[in-house]
């Protein structure tokens, strides 16, 4: 059940309404049950096996953390009252204290967070990257095996993501086991639990304890954010998307492919991937806004950013934050040095490829990033207190930087979405090979001149997979709605300097019908198959 299908629109969320509605004299835990019961049923749509591993991780994880968070015995309090979490090598064990007679798996706690994230990463591994190594194994080895790849449960690396980070919080101090059925909400919450935003203990869970009846106030602003993603989703996304597949099929299959197709291929998917992505995002935030709970921001204009350190601020920003956090900074961050952040840097990019898809090509497109980064990071510190710095955040130098950042973004999601590095270099090949000359466009040597321009013209313009005014129509919108307006949230919120945007969202009878001409727009097209990128990530 997708968030833009129309089960989901005329039967579980008014139903979750009228139920929250309903709900409203049983005070935050009767809210929370609701919640709770609904994110189970709509996880659960998805394949009861699904909803069984999930809550098999989550009950694991939830014994490590009571392992973890295990109060001190009280002689050794007295003992060492000021010893903190990051040094203590008392003795923990699986039955849920520090050091019980009888208990045979005594570990530090360190060894104990250790294995928990290791049997966390197990499943990932095994569901997503099995069928990846054992065809480079074979291949390796030269040898020919039958592997049956196992069914990717959804949302597989958003939840094991949101895990390991509840788990360090835990083993740091920084959160405390609420209950079973507290973690059960937290970690299977609807709205973020299939794609993201990656959201922590800290930020979500104080929010439980003070659900309330959905206000007028939060419905409305929740409805024009779920419509604002609806028309990213359906109307631009899916409507782009046939363009951006037809291309890469094609490069995919050796196919002819011009110049100009090539590059228009490559920016339908550069468009599709953000409004798809960007899209979920605002109807997961919308949605959660309905219930009175705010979900972290995820995406603050990416494609206007001035280098690939701005693009990682704004995109995608709740995982730039977790890979931060859980691998660049325990990797040593820039503590020791340029050339160990570079390194750190790059690691972090390559994993984080990685994460996204078993696949070389996420794995070359991670270390382009992290390529991008380090070199980024390097001009950034050489020109910082420089006039080269002043002169470069002037506006026409700015907005050189931005078309340049883009260009590059823009060359790294054709490796990205490549299915095979094959597949991608016969992308590069067209975009930047032409044809160019007439031996390249097959046309014959006795073409030349003005005849022979045109032919070799008409050979690098979109002839095959690019067709009528539509895609262009489409592209068009897509730098409009990408440049010329403001995001989401400035809409909605207004801008992080606390000013307001002319187009500003307010509850007035304009924006009541505009929304409601959007909504119905996109319930004429949401019919369409199609279903959400990142599922798959």
């Amino acid at each position: 059940m997708l968030f833009n299908s129309y089960t989901f629109l005329f039967a579980f969320l008014p139903l979750l309404l009228v139920c929250w509605r309903l709900a409203q004299g049983y005070g935050p835990t009767g809210l929370a049950l609701v919640l709770l019961a609904f994110s189970v049923v709509f996880y659960g749509l998805w394949g009861l096996p699904f909803l069984i591993l999930l809550a098999v991780i989550l009950g694991m994880n939830y014994a490590f953390a009571l392992a973890l968070a295990a109060p001190e015995p009280e002689h050794k309090q007295d003992a060492a009252p000021a010893e903190n979490a990051e040094g203590d090598d008392e003795k923990a064990c699986l039955c849920g204290s520090r050091k019980q007679a009888g208990c045979r798996f005594h570990l530090s706690r360190k060894s104990l967070l250790i294995l928990a994230l290791v049997l966390n990463l197990l499943p990932l591994l095994w569901f997503k990257y099995s069928a990846f190594l054992a065809q480079n194994l074979g291949a390796l080895l030269h040898a020919q095996w039958h592997f049956t790849p196992p069914g990717l449960p959804l949302g597989i690396s958003f939840y094991t993501f949101i895990q390991i980070a509840w788990l360090v919080s835990v083993y740091r101090g920084q959160v405390t086991p609420q209950g079973f059925t507290r973690h059960a909400l937290f970690s299977a919450c609807f709205p973020y639990v299939i794609s993201g935003p990656i959201v922590r203990y800290e930020q979500i869970g104080p929010q439980f304890d003070t659900l309330a009846p959905t206000n007028a106030e939060n419905l409305a602003q929740g409805f024009t954010l779920f419509t604002f993603g609806m028309v990213k989703k359906v109307l631009l996304a899916d409507s782009i998307a046939m363009y951006a597949d037809s291309v890469f099929n094609a490069a995919e299959k050796a196919f002819p492919l011009s110049g100009a197709e090539a590059w228009l291929g490559s920016l339908c998917y550069t468009f599709q991937l953000y409004f798809d992505f960007s899209g979920y995002t605002d109807m997961a935030i919308g949605l959660a806004l309905m219930l009175g709970l705010k979900l972290p921001e995820n995406f603050d204009s990416p494609y206007k950013s001035t280098g690939i350190v701005d693009f990682w601020r704004r995109w995608h920003i709740t995982l730039s934050s977790w890979l931060r956090d859980f691998l660049y900074i325990p990797l040593g961050g820039n503590r020791k040095g340029r050339l160990m952040q570079y390194r750190n840097l790059f690691l972090t990019m390559l994993i984080g490829g990685a994460w996204h898809g078993a696949g070389w090509t996420f794995i070359v497109w991670g270390a382009l990033h992290g390529s991008m980064l380090g070199i980024n990071h390097f001009f950034r510190a050489c020109i910082k207190g420089k006039t080269l710095e002043r002169v470069l955040a002037l506006a026409p130098l700015r907005i050189c930087s931005i078309l340049f950042t883009f260009f590059c973004i823009n060359l790294c999601w054709v490796v990205f979405r490549a299915l095979t590095i094959e597949g991608a270099g016969r992308m590069f090949k067209a975009m930047f090979t032409g044809p160019f000359t007439r031996e390249a466009a097959g046309l014959s040597a006795t073409t030349d001149g003005l005849t022979g321009f045109a032919a070799l013209v008409a050979r690098w313009l979109p002839n095959n997979y690019i067709q009528g005014w539509v895609p262009f129509a489409l592209l068009l919108v897509s730098f409009l709605v990408v440049w010329a307006l403001p995001n989401s949230h400035e809409i909605l919120h207004g801008r992080r300097d606390g000013s307001r945007p002319r187009l500003s969202w307010r509850p007035t009878a304009a924006w009541a019908t505009g929304l409601a001409v959007m909504a119905f727009l996109t319930l004429i097209l949401v019919s369409r198959k199609a279903t959400f990128l990142y599922f798959q990530f």
